[in-house]
C-alpha cells in the first residue's frame, strides 16, 4: 500500500465538514428549490459535457455505480472549482467570484468484477444578495447555505459486459435566509431571519453494458434510475426590529443593531418540520470509442421536478415543471504509450451541455447552456491531473429576469494504487 497516498486521503477526509460548508455560488437563481445544483460529475466528466457513460479501471464514476465493476486499482479523486460570473439585469451588472472544493471519492476493487466506493460531494448551494426599491420601501434579501451528500456505492459485473450497481446517498446541510425591510420616514427596520436544517436519504440504481464491436472498438451504454425521495426540513424563523445605536439614522459611524427579537411559533402553523420532494430521475447514455484512443458519447437526463414544493418558503412568481438535460462529449488521446512526446499521452476532452432546469419565472423557463474543454495530464505518481475550462450562460433578460454569464476553471486529480494484493514469493 502506498503510504503517502493513504496520508493524503486521511488528511482530506478529516475536514470534510469545513470544506463543504463553504459558500460555493453567487446566483439569484439559487433562491429557488433547494439551491443551485452544482455537481455535474468529476473533472474528467465535466470536461465532456457532464456525461457519465464512460468507465475505466483507474477512476471512480460517481454518476453510475454499476461502472465500479470495472475498477482494477484503488482510486482516490478530489476536485475544486473557481468561478467568475457576470450577473446582468436590465438596470445593472455585477461581477462575482467564488471557489470551493467539489468532491472527494475513494473506490477500490473487492475482487475481480466487484468494486465499492464512498465519498462526499455537493448536492446544491444557496448564495444570493438581492434588493428591490419602491417609492416608499426598500427590500433586501440574502441567503447562503449548502446541501451535501455522503455516498456509498457498489457495482458488480453479472456476466460478460453487463454490470449492475447501487448507491445510497445521505443528504445533509442548512440554508439561512435574511430579509430586511426599510420604510421611508420610519426609524426602525424590520428583519425576518429563517433557517432550514435539511437531511434525508436517496437511492440510485444503475446498469452499465460494454460490448466489443471490432478489435479495440467498444460500445458503452449506461442507465441510472433514481426514485423519488424526501428531505426533512427542521425550520425556525424570527422577526426582529433593528435601529442605529447613535440615533442618527444611517449617518457615518452609526451602527445598525437588533433592538427586539420574537420567535415565530412555526409548530402552530404546521411549519416546524416540513418535507421536500427530491424528484424521480432517469439518466440514459450511449457512447462508442476505440480503447485508449478516442471516445464520443451522448447522455439524456429527465427529472420529475414538477413535484417539487417547499411549504416553508412560498413565492408567487415561480412554479416548476419537469426538467431535462442533454450532454454531448468525448476525448482523444494521440498515442497513450508514446515515449517521445508527453503531449501525445495527454487526454484532450471537449463537451457541450444544455439544461432546461424546470424553474419557470414570470412564465419564462430558466435554461442553462455550457461548453467545456479539458486536459488530463499524466503525472508521475498520479493517474492524472485534469484541468477544465467551462463557459456557460443561464437565464435571459426577457420577462424582467436575470442573465448570468459564467466561466469555471476546475482542477481534479486521481491517485491510483494497488491495495489488498497478496504478496507472492518465488
Amino acid at each position: 500500500m502506498n503510504k503517502p497516498l493513504l496520508l493524503i486521503i486521511i488528511s482530506l477526509f478529516s475536514v470534510p465538514c469545513a470544506v463543504m460548508a463553504q459558500q460555493t455560488t453567487e446566483s439569484p437563481y439559487s433562491f429557488y428549490g433547494v439551491g443551485e445544483r452544482n455537481f455535474g460529475g468529476i473533472a474528467e466528466e465535466r470536461a465532456m459535457g457532464g456525461i457519465g457513460v464512460y468507465a475505466d479501471s483507474t477512476r471512480v464514476n460517481i454518476q453510475n455505480a454499476a461502472t465500479l465493476s470495472q475498477l482494477k486499482y484503488t482510486a482516490f479523486s478530489a476536485g475544486m472549482t473557481m468561478q467568475s460570473k457576470n450577473i446582468v439585469t436590465n438596470e445593472t451588472k455585477v461581477n462575482a467570484r467564488t471557489s470551493a472544493f467539489d468532491y472527494f471519492s475513494l473506490g477500490f476493487p473487492i475482487v475481480d468484477n466487484w468494486g465499492v466506493a464512498f465519498g462526499l460531494l455537493p448536492y446544491s448551494s444557496v448564495g444570493y444578495k438581492l434588493s428591490h426599491t419602491t417609492n416608499q420601501k426598500r427590500y433586501q434579501y440574502e441567503g447562503k447555505g449548502n446541501v451535501n451528500q455522503f455516498f456509498l456505492s457498489t457495482g458488480y459485473q453479472l456476466y460478460e459486459g453487463l454490470s449492475i450497481g447501487a448507491s445510497l446517498r445521505y443528504h445533509f446541510g442548512a440554508i439561512d435566509m435574511n430579509d430586511l425591510l426599510q420604510e421611508n420616514n420610519v426609524q426602525m427596520y424590520t428583519q425576518e431571519t429563517s433557517k432550514s436544517v435539511l437531511k434525508g436519504a436517496s437511492f440510485h440504481l444503475g446498469l452499465y453494458y460494454q460490448q466489443t464491436l471490432h478489435h479495440r472498438l467498444r460500445l458503452n451504454t449506461s442507465l441510472v434510475f433514481t426514485p423519488q425521495s424526501k428531505l426533512t426540513s427542521d425550520n425556525q424563523r424570527n422577526i426582529s426590529t433593528l435601529g442605529y445605536v447613535s440615533g442618527q439614522g444611517n449617518q457615518r459611524g452609526a451602527q445598525l443593531v437588533v433592538r427586539e427579537t420574537q420567535a415565530i411559533d412555526l409548530a402552530a402553523r404546521g411549519l416546524k418540520t416540513t418535507r421536500l420532494t427530491l424528484p424521480m430521475q432517469i439518466e440514459a447514455g450511449v457512447g462508442i470509442g476505440e480503447h485508449q484512443r478516442w471516445f464520443a458519447g451522448i447522455e439524456y437526463t429527465y427529472a420529475n421536478t414538477e413535484k417539487f414544493a417547499n411549504p416553508f418558503l412560498t413565492t408567487t412568481d415561480v412554479h416548476y415543471k419537469d426538467s431535462y438535460q442533454l450532454g454531448i462529449g468525448g476525448f482523444w488521446i494521440p498515442k497513450y504509450n508514446s515515449f517521445t512526446s508527453y503531449w501525445n499521452r495527454v487526454t484532450y476532452r471537449v463537451g457541450f451541455r444544455y439544461e432546461n432546469t424546470g424553474i419557470v419565472l414570470n412564465g419564462t423557463t430558466l435554461n442553462d447552456f455550457g461548453t467545456s474543454f479539458g486536459l488530463s495530464l499524466p503525472v508521475k505518481g498520479f493517474s492524472n491531473l485534469t484541468t477544465v475550462f467551462e463557459y456557460g450562460r443561464r437565464g435571459t433578460l426577457s420577462a424582467n429576469l436575470i442573465k448570468e454569464n459564467y466561466f469555471n476553471f476546475k482542477i481534479g486529480f486521481t491517485l491510483n494504487d494497488k491495495w489488498f494484493q497478496r504478496t507472492k514469493y518465488q
